[in-house]
């Protein structure tokens, strides 16, 4: 069964499926960006310092299948050179 994070269903963006050649369940996405962002204003944080929070504390702890994943805005510029798929 997906695990949800209590209170922050405003920052639930969808689900995210295995690639046929994984096993899971289907899970739940969050954006990283936004739940940094409530961290930052509840906890009186910098944004360095929340978006350690959520990277330490949500993204790489591992409850087990179900686990939620995050997702973080990015530009195509993130990544480096773009390879066309065609």
């Amino acid at each position: 069964m997906p695990i949800l994070l209590a209170g922050l269903d405003d920052c639930l963006l969808g689900k995210v499926y295995p690639l046929p050649n994984e096993e899971g369940i289907p899970v739940a996405l969050y954006s990283g960006d936004m739940i940094a962002a409530r961290i930052r204003d509840q906890e009186h944080l910098s944004h360095a310092e929340a978006l350690a929070f959520v990277t330490d504390r949500i993204e790489l702890n591992y409850l087990g299948p179900g686990t939620p994943r995050i997702c973080w805005a990015a530009t195509s510029e993130d990544f480096g050179e773009i390879v066309n798929s065609k």
